[in-house]
């Protein structure tokens, strides 16, 4: 999860069972939780940050680089050598 506005965060959302690959956007309005937007993708996410207007996204082996409407602007890295990559293995 990651903060986009003082009242509005991203989550990442990954259900592999279902093959469903989200970023849920989610605000606070009236002390009440309101979902937003939601974007799809064909990849995992499982890790989200925000940075100057972006998100960042990662997945088991690579990190991408969207905007907040879903558009990918790139693919920032790839490590296909494992099935997980980074400093934690399950």
């Amino acid at each position: 999860m990651c903060q986009i506005l003082p009242n509005e965060v991203a989550v990442a959302l990954n259900d592999e069972k279902k093959n469903k690959h989200e970023v849920q956007f989610i605000a606070v309005n009236n002390r009440q939780l309101v979902k937003g937007n939601n974007l799809k993708f064909r990849h995992k996410c499982l890790g989200i940050a925000f940075h100057q207007g972006d998100l960042y996204i990662t997945s088991r082996t690579a990190l991408y680089k969207y905007t907040l409407r879903g558009t990918l602007v790139s693919k920032m890295y790839e490590d296909t050598s494992d099935q997980s990559t980074g400093k934690i293995h399950s």
